[in-house]
């Protein structure tokens, strides 16, 4: 299922869903998120190319970058991307900024950056 961080830690996948049984995200799709409007506006923070997590759930694909940081003792932000073959554009685009101390996350939509969210964090 990961193409990197370990599956069964995955603060992405609903808790409830078995994240060690989901399939791989279609790397085929890596293209098209790449040469979008919101890869663009984030390519210079991408702390590698590669995705750290890879998955499907039905026929949406889940893709998760690492992003640097913007301060230096800032939590380390990550890029979750959304992706189906019938678009040619990311389905979402979300930076999570996760803050253990505080217990929640951070989500800022790349097609609305002006609007951020907090969210209780499930760990």
């Amino acid at each position: 299922m990961a193409a990197g961080s370990a599956a069964s830690h995955n603060p992405f996948v609903d808790p409830l869903q078995d994240a060690d049984n989901l399939p791989c995200a279609d790397f085929g799709l890596l293209g098209p998120l790449k040469r979008s409007a919101e890869y663009s506006g984030i390519r210079k923070r991408v702390a590698d190319p590669k995705p750290i997590d890879a998955w499907r759930l039905e026929m949406v694909h889940y893709f998760v970058f690492e992003l640097r940081p913007e301060a230096e003792d800032a939590s380390t932000p990550y890029a979750l991307f959304t992706m189906r073959w019938e678009d040619h554009a990311p389905m979402s685009a979300i930076i999570i900024t996760p803050n253990a101390e505080e217990k929640q996350a951070e989500m800022i939509d790349l097609r609305r950056p002006g609007v951020i969210q907090t969210l209780p964090l499930s760990h």
